[in-house]
């Protein structure tokens, strides 16, 4: 997960900077001052926070697909197991989408289709896929807020101080391409100059924020038992 937001803020930097620091030397890990120009990212820690209502991101449904045979004159289909309403999609045959109800009906609590008239006969020519009525497991998301330093390395101070002001300008403009690639926010904390040996370089302290999906099974009911108070 970390690296994926590393990678994502990696290339929006080096696409946007392409005119002043070579792709290449814009990188993760410590500044390379061998090089007349540098730019590294550099990871310096994270907290978690668990989101939603009791750690809760709601309930994962579970999809399933049935191809069932037609003998071209029963309208009605037995499902194995009871669907949630409405069906994802109906096909007889197979890439020809029916609608409901202008060509079948169903009767959810029995798991039961009916169409209007026969499909075609055929082995699978009626394809179905619907959702389970169960949870399959729980979703929890949690928010990763990750600590970052962007240290920028120049021979010359002045093009030190162009690069800076690019990458912060950059790393703005770039948000929305970001929040595609899983970082939902990037916010910039404060700039200063540090020393590494006996070179100076600029610091950007950012935090990055991404959330995860954790996917959390739920064991069956196998017992239950009522008792006196």
């Amino acid at each position: 997960m970390i690296r994926e937001v590393e990678e994502a803020v990696l290339e929006s930097l080096r696409k946007g900077l392409s005119e002043l620091v070579p792709p290449e030397n814009i990188i993760i890990g410590e500044v390379d001052q061998k090089k007349t120009k540098s730019i590294s990212l550099l990871n310096t820690g994270f907290t978690v926070e668990e989101q939603g209502i009791g750690g809760s991101g709601g309930v994962k449904k579970e999809d399933v697909v049935e191809n069932l045979d037609s003998d071209g004159k029963k309208k009605d289909f037995k499902l194995t197991h009871k669907p949630l309403r409405p069906l994802i999609s109906l096909e007889s045959p197979a890439g020809t989408l029916k609608n409901d109800p202008d060509d079948y009906s169903v009767n959810y609590a029995g798991g039961l289709i009916s169409f209007r008239t026969p499909p075609e006969k055929g082995k699978g020519n009626v394809l179905v896929k619907y959702y389970i009525a169960r949870a399959s497991g729980e979703t929890r998301n949690l928010k990763f807020i990750l600590n970052y330093s962007l240290m920028i390395w120049a021979d010359n101070p002045n093009d030190r101080s162009s690069i800076t002001l690019e990458a912060i300008k950059v790393l703005y403009r770039e948000r929305g391409n970001l929040a595609k690639r899983g970082v939902s926010e990037i916010r910039l904390i404060k700039g200063s100059l540090a020393e590494v040996g006996t070179k100076k370089v600029s610091m950007i302290e950012y935090l990055v924020e991404t959330i995860v999906k954790i996917e959390m099974p739920v064991p069956p009911i196998e017992k239950i038992e009522i008792g006196k108070i």
